[in-house]
């Protein structure tokens, strides 16, 4: 039976686990299954572009691409760019990008977005959902895969979810109080240090250990973080504020 299906059958389901969500990594793994769910590889939730966030990296919230994706992206920007600028300024219904469709209407900027990260990520189609929040203005949740055209009930129902998880997120963010880390005081300490540019060596030598037990500290960090590598995991640290 397909995710999408068995999605059908418990429509409250989604809700349910957003609902029992109670920090932002809680709402990345979820947003994780559904984009598997629903045939795309990486989702991205992003604000657009602010005086205080003019690139793509300043502007992503969350997102469950690996970090070389967004600077190989802005590694060929000659100024700093937000890809998703366009398309909010366009309205607020969901947009579906495909590179196989050059007759598609797509802001230019989103274009040359995607087509800069396809051919190495394997990558050809798009599906943005605008939203807002009132303190925090146009936003969006979009997914980025390899997958058939979107039906009008996948469209309904995947733009559903995202204003549903974004609507979350913002509500878990809100909170003063910062969530339990899933993190080791050892784990914690290598990811600061990794943070401030120290090799393993270095960071060996400051904590008094071998290079050998930093890099499993720095590897189980990695893994609890679902992150493809140490980079991702000082990225995912720092936004869940499981580092300082």
């Amino acid at each position: 039976m397909s995710a999408r299906s068995q999605q059908q059958e418990k429509p409250t389901s989604v809700g349910e686990q957003l609902h029992n969500c109670q920090t932002q990594f809680d709402i990345l793994r979820l947003l994780r299954e559904l984009t598997a769910g629903f045939g795309y590889q990486y989702f991205f939730v992003a604000n657009g572009a602010t005086p205080e966030e003019k690139s793509f990296t300043e502007a992503i919230v969350i997102t469950s691409a690996p970090a070389d994706l967004v600077q190989a992206h802005e590694a060929t920007q000659p100024v700093a760019s937000n890809p998703l600028v366009g398309i909010l300024a366009q309205g607020g219904a969901p947009f579906e990008f495909r590179l196989d469709n050059s007759a598609a209407p797509a802001p230019a900027d989103f274009r040359l977005f995607m087509e800069g990260i396809a051919g190495a990520y394997n990558l050809d189609c798009a599906f943005v959902v605008p939203v807002y929040h009132p303190d925090h203005g146009p936003s969006a949740v979009f997914f980025i895969g390899k997958r058939a055209p979107m039906s009008i009930g996948e469209t309904a129902e995947l733009a559903l979810y995202a204003h549903m998880a974004h609507q979350r997120l913002r509500q878990v963010s809100a909170r003063p109080s910062k969530p339990d880390s899933p993190l080791t005081e050892r784990e914690r300490e290598c990811l600061v240090w990794t943070s401030v540019g120290k090799t393993s060596v270095e960071i060996a030598q400051i904590l008094s250990l071998s290079e050998h037990t930093v890099n499993h500290y720095l590897n189980n960090a990695a893994r609890k973080f679902d992150a493809v590598n140490r980079t991702q995991a000082v990225a995912h640290g720092l936004r869940f504020g499981f580092i300082d």
